[in-house]
C-alpha cells in the first residue's frame, strides 16, 4: 500500500519521529524507510533497541496507538498518478489483494478512502503474527484469494516485501518509490518508476509467467 499506491511513507516517518520525540528517544527516519514493510510493532520495537538503553520501560502498543493517532492527524493523503485509473481496468481481469505492513485502521482508512471497492483481500498487520520480512503476510493473501503460487504477482516497493515475497514463492516486480534501486537486487523485475510500472501492468494477461531474468 504505501509506497505503491499512496506516497505515504513520509508521513509515517514523520508520525513516528514526533512519538520518539515525546518519548525522549533518538531515532534516525532513514531507518524506517529503511525497514518499510514490517508491522508498526517490531520497527518501533527495533528503533527502541536502537536509541534507549532499556527498552522494557515503554510500552510498545501505547506507543504504536499514539503513532497511529498522530499518523492521521498529519496525514495529507497522494494517490500515486494513474495508480486508481490502472488497478479499475486490472481488477476486471485479475483478482487484486493489499498486503500491507501497516496496522489495520491505517490500511482499510486509505483504501476506503482512495481504492473503494477495489480489492478482493486486504492483509494488515493485525492480521498476521509475524510480519514481513515474514513470508507469512503474503502466504495468507494467497490462501485467501484461492490462487496457486506460481499465479500470483507481488508488487513492492521495499526490501522487506521483496524479502517477504521471495520467501513465499512468488514473483515480485519492485518499483524503487523511496530507496535505491540497488537495495531490490532480489525481487524478480525491477521497474524505474511508477510510470513504467502502470504500463507494465496494463500490459498483463492472466496468463503471464513471470521472467526471473528481467531486472530493469
Amino acid at each position: 500500500m504505501d509506497g505503491v499506491l499512496v506516497d505515504s511513507m513520509s508521513y509515517h516517518a514523520q508520525a513516528v519521529e514526533n512519538i520518539f520525540k515525546q518519548i525522549g528517544v533518538e531515532m534516525d527516519r532513514q531507518d524506517i524507510f529503511e525497514r518499510e514493510g514490517e508491522r508498526t510493532a517490531d520497527i518501533i520495537t527495533y528503533l527502541l533497541e536502537k536509541g534507549a538503553r532499556d527498552i522494557s520501560v515503554y510500552d510498545i502498543q501505547d506507543i504504536v496507538e499514539r503513532y497511529i493517532a498522530e499518523f492521521n492527524r498529519i496525514v495529507k493523503l497522494k494517490v500515486f498518478d494513474g495508480m486508481q485509473e490502472c488497478l479499475t481496468e486490472l481488477k476486471e481481469r485479475f483478482d487484486l489483494a493489499v498486503v500491507s505492513g501497516s496496522d489495520r485502521p491505517i490500511v482499510h482508512d486509505i483504501l476506503n478512502s482512495k481504492y473503494p471497492g477495489i480489492f478482493d483481500n486486504i492483509v494488515s498487520a493485525d492480521d498476521v503474527k509475524k510480519g514481513k520480512p515474514s513470508p507469512e503476510p503474503y502466504l495468507k493473501a494467497v490462501e485467501m484469494l484461492g490462487i496457486k503460487k506460481e499465479e500470483g504477482i507481488v508488487i513492492e516497493n521495499a526490501p522487506m516485501g521483496v524479502e517477504a515475497a521471495k520467501k513465499a514463492g512468488l514473483c515480485c516486480v519492485a518499483v524503487p518509490t523511496y530507496l535505491d534501486s540497488g537495495k531490490f537486487n532480489q525481487a524478480d523485475i525491477v521497474i524505474e518508476d511508477h510510470t513504467h510500472l502502470i504500463e507494465f501492468l496494463l500490459g498483463l494477461e492472466p496468463s503471464y509467467k513471470c521472467d526471473h531474468s528481467a531486472k530493469s
